[in-house]
């Protein structure tokens, strides 16, 4: 473990950034190339899945691209876990982190076992449970470091998160995922903001003591 000093201090922000975006390419590519998909009807998942007569939707076009970029993003997911532990002091930290970097692993899992598969569904629902469950951990880590503004936005943000989820009724599957990805992405956002801010105090006492 080291401090956020250390060379390479920006690859949390790095690959949390790039998994945000390249989850999002994959979601909107794999869309546009399957103008039959509707937000309101389907799951995400059958942009990666089998043909109408097994789950009710036209045979996607080019299913690798969606399936494939959920794989590319869950390995991006389980580099940002990675870049934070090694930038962490805290064990309670470390162990949220490994629980993401679990979410990350899970979520290429969903890649190689598209829908229509034995253990999609499993893995599909496990993949943002962890994601939750591990920012609810990295929350309370951040409270007991004495980063109280950043932990209690995290831990309160994700509570929220469960409740409005369970309250709203969304009209389909892909509605439900794609508020569960936006509530991942804030998360993250909100440890990235939190990790920059901490950097720019490290520099700025660096500058003072100077």
């Amino acid at each position: 473990m080291s401090t956020i000093d250390s060379k390479a201090w920006y690859l949390p922000v790095l690959f949390g950034g790039m998994s945000i975006l390249f989850a999002w390419f994959t979601i909107l590519l794999a869309i546009y190339l399957n103008p039959w998909f509707h937000v309101n009807v389907n799951a995400l998942s059958d942009l990666g899945g089998k043909a109408i007569n097994s789950s009710g939707h036209p045979s996607p076009n080019y299913p690798f691209v969606y399936n494939g970029g959920l794989m590319i993003t869950g390995l991006l997911i389980g580099l940002f876990s990675l870049a934070a532990i090694e930038k962490s002091v805290s064990r309670t930290e470390i162990i949220g982190f490994s629980f993401l970097i679990l979410t990350g692993f899970f979520l290429a899992l969903v890649g190689v076992f598209h829908e229509g598969t034995y253990p999609h569904v499993f893995l599909a629902e496990w993949f943002f449970l962890l994601g939750k469950i591990s920012f609810l951990i990295i929350g309370i880590s951040l409270i007991l470091q004495k980063f109280r503004i950043s932990g209690v936005i995290m831990f309160i943000f994700n509570i929220i998160a469960w409740i409005v989820e369970a309250l709203i009724k969304f009209r389909s599957v892909a509605e439900n995922e794609i508020y569960g990805v936006l509530v991942l992405d804030v998360l993250i956002i909100i440890y990235i903001l939190h990790f920059v801010s901490q950097r720019d105090k490290s520099n700025s006492n660096k500058s003072f003591e100077q």
